[in-house]
């Protein structure tokens, strides 16, 4: 046989060279940066339109949040085919990139969030978020601003998509959680609070938001809880049902994928506006939102509560638990403004302790940059105003231990935190809860004082105790003339039977109650049950994952309880299944005797 001449079998290997490196090639970029908050190079996978690398165009991002196990380059649960995704880059015209929420190598759980044990380092998603975004923004040409900003998280990067874009909705206009968990604990090894998606929604009312779910996923029935959350806080949620479980796509397709995307691409067209008026949970001690920029010395689990926010004022609260958990002791901040003032010009400050019911006045000059510095102690509304200007009213606080079922007669308090004029308010009460009808939908008043108190509102319910672990208390929503709606929430009670063969066991210097091997969380209007120092305990839910968690009260009587009293709670258990995750949840009352407890 005649041996091949040289040229030929060179030109040959080239092109077997040529063919090989292109059927190699990938349309994505995997690149790593310098991050301060993990203390080492990160990794991220980066799409670019293929109109990118020829113009000088810039484009929007949207940032892909893998699930527990995934990486940046691969996610075993979510199926993605990370070449055709390349393609609705391309139509969509948007920058894509997919974040690496590993925290360290050894560990294949992401973020640093889930059941106690799981967190277990310093390093924070929320600190991370910015830094990466900032990056994108200075080595690609990208449109900045919550405008042109999106995130798509699939399974534990869905309630990080829910958590991030509720931390900054400065800063991100869209976000879609594809069977997202519905619940885990967020913070530090030694100080970590959980956060449950379906009562943080506030967080989100200015973000469009989108939740996929499939009715043969693991979290269905958790997340129908959370859908059911935003609709109790008003959230308009693009909701869609899907096929396929818990996953994004079948393998090969794009076509779930794609409707996330489009969700966002849509939502760069149609951001909502920045809000007139905002409200804002968070669990860390620091945050900064809106252009506020609020300090504490927050050392405990537990939420700061920044209410009804605008330029004449806003409130602050701690919870050691959402929506109503006790206040947090001793919480001191500073609140820095957004520069909505006049640079230079003293203004009249206004607080309002709830604490000791005192007013107390003082002057401040806003900054160069037309900030004000302001100090405050939790439970203190603020009020900001020149002499002159409209009145600023807000619904402070009511009387009402409990709704119950039938007729119940509320007073509410109302703040002026603005100028002195004395006005004649027209306050509208309603909500949305069709179980629930304000009788006294109108009330009308002469204002003549920083505080008032309306006549007595009548409100009927018609409650019945929820089913499963979506939100059950009552959200009042008033809107004091034309001011945007301020809102109440009311604890509810439920008539139902009473539960019997319930007994006492004794947690450290409380008491837990059971119902056979159930603990159970109580509710009560007992003047002996010290409810200020009530705490919880939480079990994980019993399934493959610890995607929720069960919540029982730790209750002490206070001191001088008459040996004979008996003290009745409202009182829930979970019974739970194990695939889906499900909690069926069982309502009834208890009567404890006092010395049945003081024995033990």
């Amino acid at each position: 046989m005649k041996r091949m001449p040289k040229y030929i079998l060179l030109i040959t290997c080239m092109c077997l060279h040529h063919f090989f490196a292109e059927a190699q090639q990938v349309p994505y970029h995997d690149l790593t940066h310098n991050s301060r908050v993990f203390g080492h190079p990160k990794a991220y996978r980066l799409y670019l339109p293929d109109t990118y690398a020829a113009g000088s165009e810039r484009y929007p991002v949207v940032y892909f949040l893998h699930g527990w196990g995934g990486r940046h380059f691969s996610d075993d649960n979510a199926k993605l085919d990370y070449t055709a995704l390349q393609q609705l880059v391309n139509k969509y015209r948007v920058i894509m990139v997919m974040w690496d929420g590993n925290i360290d190598e050894s560990e294949p759980r992401p973020y640093n969030v889930g059941n106690h044990e799981d967190v277990k380092f310093r390093v924070q998603m929320k600190d991370y978020f910015p830094e990466l975004t900032a990056h994108i923004d200075s080595s690609c040409r990208t449109l900045t601003g919550r405008e042109h900003r999106g995130i798509i998280g699939f399974s534990m990067g869905g309630i990080m998509a829910y958590y991030l874009g509720g931390r900054y909705p400065d800063k991100i206009g869209s976000i879609v959680s594809m069977t997202g968990s519905p619940e885990f604990f967020f913070g530090y090894p030694e100080n970590h609070t959980l956060y449950p998606v379906r009562y943080t929604f506030s967080n989100l009312k200015d973000v469009r938001v989108r939740m996929h779910t499939s009715p043969t996923d693991i979290l269905y029935g958790l997340n129908e809880e959370v859908r059911a959350g935003a609709a109790w806080e008003g959230v308009s949620l693009n909701y869609q049902s899907l096929d396929g479980g818990h996953m994004v796509d079948l393998p090969g397709e794009t076509r779930v994928f794609e409707s996330a995307l489009r969700f966002v691409a849509d939502g760069f067209k149609h951001t909502l506006p920045a809000p007139l008026r905002w409200s804002h949970y968070d669990l860390y001690a620091d945050f900064d939102v809106w252009g506020y920029k609020v300090e504490s010395n927050l050392q405990q689990p537990g939420y700061l509560h920044f209410k009804h926010a605008d330029k004449t004022g806003w409130g602050l609260y701690t919870h050691r638990w959402l929506p109503l958990g006790p206040a947090i002791a001793g919480v001191e901040a500073k609140v820095i403004t957004a520069p909505v003032y006049e640079p230079g010009q003293q203004y009249q400050l206004l607080q309002y302790d709830l604490r000791t019911k005192k007013l107390h006045h003082e002057q401040l000059l806003a900054d160069n940059n037309g900030r004000l510095h302001v100090k405050q102690s939790a439970a203190t509304e603020t009020g900001i105003y020149l002499k002159g200007d409209p009145a600023a009213w807000i619904g402070l606080d009511h009387n009402l231990r409990f709704l119950k079922n039938g007729q119940n007669s509320i007073l509410l308090r109302l703040l002026n935190r603005g100028g002195e004029e004395v006005q004649q308010l027209r306050v509208r009460i309603r909500t949305n809860d069709t179980a629930v009808t304000v009788l006294d939908s109108v009330v009308q008043v002469k204002a003549d004082k920083r505080l008032l108190q309306l006549p007595p509102v009548r409100i009927i319910s018609r409650k019945q105790p929820s089913l499963h672990g979506e939100p059950f208390e009552v959200k009042l929503l008033l809107q004091i003339n034309e001011m945007p709606e301020d809102e109440m929430i009311l604890p509810v009670w439920f008539d139902v039977p009473v539960l019997t063969d319930v007994r006492v066991e004794e947690a450290g210097d409380g008491f837990l109650l059971y119902k056979d091997s159930s603990r159970l969380r109580l509710y009560t209007e007992d003047k002996w049950v010290a409810a200020a120092e009530e705490k919880l305990a939480d079990e994980v839910l019993p399934a493959r994952w610890p995607d929720g968690f069960t919540l029982s009260s730790v209750i002490k009587i206070k001191p001088g309880c008459p040996k004979d009293h008996v003290i009745t709670f409202l009182a829930s258990y979970e019974t739970k299944t194990f695939n889906p995750i499900e909690r069926i949840v069982r309502w009834g009352t208890v009567r404890i005797p006092v010395d049945s407890y003081k024995k033990r």
